[in-house]
């Protein structure tokens, strides 16, 4: 069998210190996680986890500029291979600076694994009110969602969703029939993850996008912060009831920090745990050490 990639891409995701009341990792109930991790989570002071089946790394969201580190230029380094920073001469975002584009379109994860015959997915549903945003506010595209479209692979919508060819951008689905969709009924976090690892069996590398962590970390509300944690854990249970690790790498990414540290509402310049699971983590251990690292990695390990 070949290879698979399942990637998570978590918006807003840092060490933080062992300190419970302003980082919810070390509020929240996370048994896949704290299983996976010997019965640890890493923080600022344990950075370095590895067990039999995960490893967790450090990995550098800062490229040497000062300042804080944005989502526009970490997504973009992640998901193109490019030190987009660099490029832009500072930090920015949220969304793409414009002299970025033509490097997301040309060089993004899925049009560079394309080019080698790989199949890829982007698992991520969208309802009817973010294409309408899409559409009057072309410049403000995300980086995912142009790396998408600039390699062909439509975002899915609803209907894909209610078929259960997608998920949900809050995992649940709690929301939908706030806008405007009354016939998508919310499902657990397991089940959402047990879809997610189904639809993974058909391609090679296939993504999902949580932006509620970043969301969170902004909110400055541990209970919101305790429960978008608590959910993911119960979505990464779904994806490893049937896991293959010999075959199958689960990788998780960050663009910058900010949910480990509840005390302010700004990013943080913390490095970002890059969590691998499966036979092959070391693989991608040892190779990620900064955001435009990850990219180069998955298309050397698929190709």
């Amino acid at each position: 069998m070949t290879p698979r990639v399942l990637m998570i891409f978590w918006d807003g995701v840092g060490y933080g210190k062992k300190d419970a009341m302003i980082n919810p990792f070390f509020k929240a109930h996370l048994p896949t996680f704290t299983t996976l991790f010997g019965g640890e989570i890493p923080s600022l002071r344990h950075q370095r986890i590895h067990t039999k089946k995960a490893s967790v790394v450090p990995v550098n969201t800062t490229f040497g500029m000062k300042g804080l580190p944005q989502s526009g230029t970490g997504q973009a380094a992640i998901f193109t291979g490019v030190n987009a920073s660099k490029i832009v001469g500072q930090h920015f975002g949220p969304y793409p600076h414009s002299s970025l584009h033509s490097t997301i379109r040309g060089k993004n994860i899925f049009t560079q694994l394309h080019q080698r015959g790989k199949k890829t997915y982007f698992a991520n549903a969208y309802p009817q009110k973010y294409f309408d945003y899409l559409s009057a506010h072309k410049a403000r595209t995300p980086v995912v969602a142009l790396s998408s479209i600039s390699a062909q692979l439509p975002l899915h919508d609803h209907a894909e969703l209610v078929l259960g060819k997608a998920i949900s951008a809050d995992i649940i689905g709690t929301r939908w029939n706030e806008f405007g969709h009354p016939n998508v009924h919310p499902i657990s976090a397991v089940e959402a993850g047990k879809r997610f690892y189904a639809l993974s069996r058909s391609v090679d590398f296939i993504l999902f996008e949580y932006f509620l962590t970043d969301y969170s970390g902004h909110s400055k509300n541990m209970d919101t912060a305790v429960d978008t944690l608590e959910r993911m854990d119960g979505f990464l249970a779904g994806i490893l009831e049937h896991f293959d690790e010999v075959n199958d790498t689960v990788l998780f990414i960050s663009d910058h920090g900010n949910i480990e540290d509840l005390s302010v509402k700004s990013h943080t310049r913390n490095p970002t745990p890059l969590i691998v699971i499966g036979r092959q983590k070391n693989y991608f251990a040892e190779r990620i050490h900064c955001l435009y690292h990850v990219t180069p990695a998955i298309v050397s390990f698929l190709t």
